[in-house]
């Protein structure tokens, strides 16, 4: 397994979070899949509510802690699955949920709480861990976890230092 730092940097607060998240949801395509994790209130599906705003989602985005996935659609008639599997105790129960059949979708795949399958996610797949700091601050580092074209990573690298450098 190839892991490679793309980004870390500090989040301010909730809104630069955020904002991180859809320049991030910008660069997205049908077939990725990112993986969100952190401890209970460290701006998980903050993040993922940005990542949503970036890919072109309109509707509200809230944590599907009680559906565990929530699909909404994109302008380009694909799909955004929100997974989270936090009331799930092993990997075994993500496969029954059917998160492998989500892996096979032409879809965008953003799952909060990912070591709770671990093994079941394909590479090449993003890592966003989000640790908390104090009050509303948090670390956000973000990792290519496999092989993805140099080049692509790179172009988000330069998106993300944008973002970064304009806060």
């Amino acid at each position: 397994m190839a892991i490679r730092l793309i980004l870390e940097t500090l989040s301010p607060d909730e809104s630069t979070t955020r904002r991180l998240g859809a320049v991030l949801g910008r660069w997205l395509r049908a077939g990725d899949v990112v993986a969100v994790q952190g401890p209970l209130g460290a701006g998980k599906t903050r993040f993922i509510q940005g990542l949503a705003e970036g890919l072109g989602v309109t509707d509200p985005v809230q944590s599907p802690s009680f559906v565990l996935i929530q699909a909404y659609p994109l302008p380009d008639g694909g799909r955004l699955y929100h997974v989270d599997l936090y009331r799930l105790s092993e990997p075994g129960e993500a496969w029954a949920l059917g998160l492998w059949d989500l892996f096979e979708e032409p879809a965008v795949i953003a799952i909060e709480w990912p070591e709770r399958a671990v093994g079941l996610i394909p590479e090449p797949y993003l890592r966003v861990t989000l640790s908390p700091l104090g009050d509303s601050g948090r670390r956000v580092r973000i990792e290519a976890i496999g092989e993805f074209p140099p080049e692509r990573l790179e172009a988000l690298l330069a998106r993300l230092k944008e973002q970064v450098e304009t806060e």
